[in-house]
């Protein structure tokens, strides 16, 4: 069997490639419900995939060349179910449940017999966008689930599942990547990096002359009060002018991006002389992921505000 999309293909996630190993030598044991957890861009996603075409495979193997093989590769797989990564995911109608919802899921899907594999994998590639009604309608196919189903819920912090979910869960940790992991990486796929990346391959999904861009403004201007004031009002106009960010644009990522880039540029330094500024920065990163529409701007103001003053 060829290692092309292979899950030894992931690397620096030995913890987790444990239980893979396992369930790909016993697929009879894999539970309802697995929870990949841990940092973004670690090899989540890339091993549920993995995994996933090797459990619908066949002949048990990966193979690549049987019909559930070609299938998946052509992402055509009529057993393998991936939710969308980018929007909420709601419970649906009764009656006439919307695609990609819950109810869809348990009434179009979930309780007939699989097409081409012995397994259907359900797949959510973001489980935290999950609304909190669809994921108390989930509890009932994960108590009691159809025998050739098995779900896979990919998040980056256990506290977004509800505890009756990871309770029902085997859940499978990732870390961040070492160094040595991230260059050799990098270097295969021929990605971009920054430092401030940390352990993560691809933290971001912002083009990389935006990443560049923000980082040499933000070094420019950081240290100086009148400056600063400069940074925010670019900060707050990129929204409306990005020309190198055309499609798909996501203002929230943004700010994300500015501050990791402001706290990565404080420390440094002596951190301990940019204490201060550094834990504002954590708390507008809260605030920021608390998903209130409309709170950017006021939580952005706030953030200068503050830091001109120190």
């Amino acid at each position: 069997m060829s290692n092309f999309f292979s899950i030894e293909e992931i690397q620096g996630q030995d913890t987790a490639l444990q239980y893979i190993r396992h369930y790909v030598k016993s697929p009879h044991m894999i539970p309802p419900l697995l929870v990949f957890y841990g940092p973004a861009s670690v090899g989540k996603w890339a091993l549920a995939e993995r995994f996933s075409r090797h459990i619908l495979c066949l002949t048990g193997t990966g193979c690549g060349i049987c019909q559930s093989c070609k299938s998946f590769i052509n992402n055509q797989h009529p057993d393998y179910i991936v939710f969308p990564s980018n929007q909420r995911i709601a419970i649906g109608d009764d009656k006439d449940p919307a695609e990609f919802t819950v109810r869809w899921l348990q009434n179009r899907r979930l309780n007939y017999r699989p097409h081409l594999s012995k397994y259907r994998i359900i797949l959510f590639p973001d489980a935290s966008l999950i609304n909190n009604e669809a994921e108390s309608a989930l509890l009932k196919s994960l108590e009691e689930p159809p025998a050739h189903s098995r779900f896979i819920f990919i998040v980056d912090d256990l506290m977004k599942l509800k505890q009756t979910i990871i309770s029902r869960a085997i859940c499978i940790p990732f870390q961040y990547l070492n160094k040595q992991v991230l260059q050799s990486l990098s270097a295969d796929l021929q990605l971009y990096r920054e430092d401030f990346f940390g352990g993560s391959l691809i933290p971001y999904d912002i083009p990389s002359e935006v990443i560049t861009l923000t980082r040499e403004m933000i070094s420019k201007n950081l240290k100086d009060s009148i400056l600063l004031l400069q940074l925010e009002n670019w900060i707050r106009e990129y929204k409306d002018d990005h020309p190198e960010w055309t499609e798909d644009f996501d203002y929230t990522e943004f700010l994300e991006l500015v501050s990791t880039i402001m706290i990565y540029e404080f420390s440094k330094e002596n951190i301990e002389d940019n204490s201060a500024q550094i834990e504002m920065l954590y708390n507008f990163k809260n605030h920021l992921h608390k998903n209130i529409p409309g709170l950017e701007h006021f939580l952005l103001s706030e953030l200068f505000h503050k830091l001109t003053r120190e």
